[in-house]
């Protein structure tokens, strides 16, 4: 009966845009998605069309060959619109996957046309009353690079699964279409593979959050597309936008920085000089502030400059990944929280600097993930610590000099850990630098000045890792030495 209302790709996106400006629960013939699982906006927006939930191996609209998805966006503290997660498409079938070429895949039987939902989420907000602002028919095939790099994901994926090794995906292999795992219980999330006897977790494909926030600002908001540093898809044929992306900064190792600077008519010594050498090294110069290429985007790949003093193994300084607010993230559960998708998501183009007295000198760069060993084990025990610290109360010690908290503090075996990301210090209401929590400070030897030193307010937080612990992942670079 739907496939009957609904043949064509375009019958299909004019009733989807029927939906903008309806909440979820209207979308979902007016039944409460509370207490529904994640996928309750996805199954709503599959309500909207008629169709019936299942896990088919066909396009949900299977005469029009379009499938329909769901997905969240939120508003950053600057203002911007980004995509809060990624987008996940169909199980990955193990047994299944390697009988069959890209061509004829079921990945792209199944995705090469979706009809997206974009919906505003919000802390706070009952899900039943997120609105859909809007729609977009998505074919992958349109941009020809972005379908050569999602090919070469594939093709990672199928390769590993042939080799025995579906146990080790991982999404730190990919570039735009990720394994993402899926299923949350044991029992539920694992599965055999046909070429070795170890049981693979269920995984998932997936567009990256990045890819998604660069599609939404691009092909539904009409932003102007950043600068692409690969412009010809025939250069993906021999190799990855990694290799390309490292062998772009190869001719610069070993220059100093302030001949880099004035090579590329770069103001030295400035909070943006390292990013400016990294654009103009990549050959988009003309790039927006804090924008280093599509590419970079829509891989969920986030450039960071490091400095190492010669003769330390350690950086100058901790590696900050992300600011978070207390009011968001006591809303999440570690399996669905930001930072584990962030951390399981994100390539970290690191740019190391070696400093010997006054003078930088660029070392080399490397990508790196952080191994889902770590994230799981010690960054999750950190996480679901400070959680319930600010659930419950931060116990906060003031001294004439500095203020610290009962938060796990940085070191080699946590690795991760939450420390002040604000320029300046602020435990009061009204600042730039403050951010409310839920419960009540524990204060230790608090000074009579509640004007500045309130019950409820703290300096913003941001996640970083163990300085030492990055310098170990970059160690290589200094092996000659």
């Amino acid at each position: 009966m739907t496939d009957e209302l609904y043949k064509t790709k375009a019958e299909v996106h004019n009733h989807g845009l029927e939906a903008v400006g309806k909440s979820l629960r209207e979308i979902n013939n007016n039944q409460s998605l509370t207490g529904a699982h994640k996928s309750g906006a996805g199954d709503a927006w599959e309500t909207w069309f008629g169709k019936e939930k299942e896990s088919g191996s066909e396009p949900d609209m299977r005469i029009a060959g379009v499938e329909l998805k769901a997905t969240p966006i939120k508003e950053n503290k600057n203002g911007t619109l980004s995509a809060k997660e990624r987008l996940v498409l169909n199980i990955i079938n193990y047994k299944e996957v390697v009988k069959k070429p890209f061509e004829t895949s079921h990945f792209l039987y199944k995705n090469k046309a979706i009809e997206l939902a974009f919906y505003s989420w919000k802390p706070g907000i009952k899900k039943d009353n997120f609105v859909i602002t809007n729609v977009a028919l998505y074919e992958m095939m349109e941009n020809p690079v972005d379908f050569a790099i999602i090919e070469q994901d594939w093709h990672i994926i199928d390769d590993y699964i042939k080799q025995g090794r579906a146990h080790e995906l991982s999404e730190r292999l990919t570039t735009y279409l990720s394994p993402c795992t899926k299923g949350k219980t044991a029992a539920a999330s694992f599965r055999d593979q046909p070429f070795s006897d170890i049981p693979a977790k269920q995984r998932a494909y997936s567009l990256k959050g990045g890819y998604m926030t660069y599609l939404y600002r691009t092909y539904v908001l009409g932003e102007e597309p950043s600068p692409s540093i690969v412009t010809n898809p025939l250069v993906l044929q021999n190799k990855t936008l990694l290799d390309i992306i490292l062998d772009k900064i190869k001719p610069f190792i070993g220059s100093e920085r302030a001949d880099l600077a004035k090579k590329f008519n770069v103001k030295d010594n400035t909070k943006s000089t390292n990013p400016e050498i990294l654009k103009h090294m990549l050959g988009i110069k003309d790039a927006k502030e804090h924008d280093f290429g599509q590419e970079i985007t829509k891989a969920n790949i986030k450039p960071k400059t490091v400095v190492v003093k010669k003769g330390k193994k350690e950086l100058k300084e901790e590696f900050k990944i992300s600011e978070y607010k207390f009011d968001e993230v006591i809303e999440e559960k570690w399996e669905e929280s930001e930072l584990r998708e962030l951390l399981q998501d994100t390539k970290f183009l690191i740019v190391v600097f070696e400093m010997d007295g006054d003078v930088l000198t660029l070392k080399g760069a490397k990508f790196w993930g952080m191994s889902d060993e770590d994230i799981e084990k010690s960054s999750r025990i950190v996480w679901e610590d400070t959680i319930h610290k600010i659930k419950t109360g931060v116990e906060i010690k003031w001294t004439p000099n500095k203020r610290t908290t009962n938060f796990i503090n940085s070191s080699l075996k946590n690795k991760l850990f939450s420390k002040l990301s604000a320029s300046q210090t602020a435990y009061y209401k009204d600042s730039p630098y403050s951010d409310k929590l839920p419960a009540k400070i524990k204060w230790i030897n608090r000074p009579d000045k509640t004007d500045l030193y309130s019950d409820y307010y703290m300096t913003k937080q941001a996640w970083w890792l163990n300085k030492v612990y990055i310098y170990n992942q970059i160690a290589e670079l200094f092996d000659s030495e």
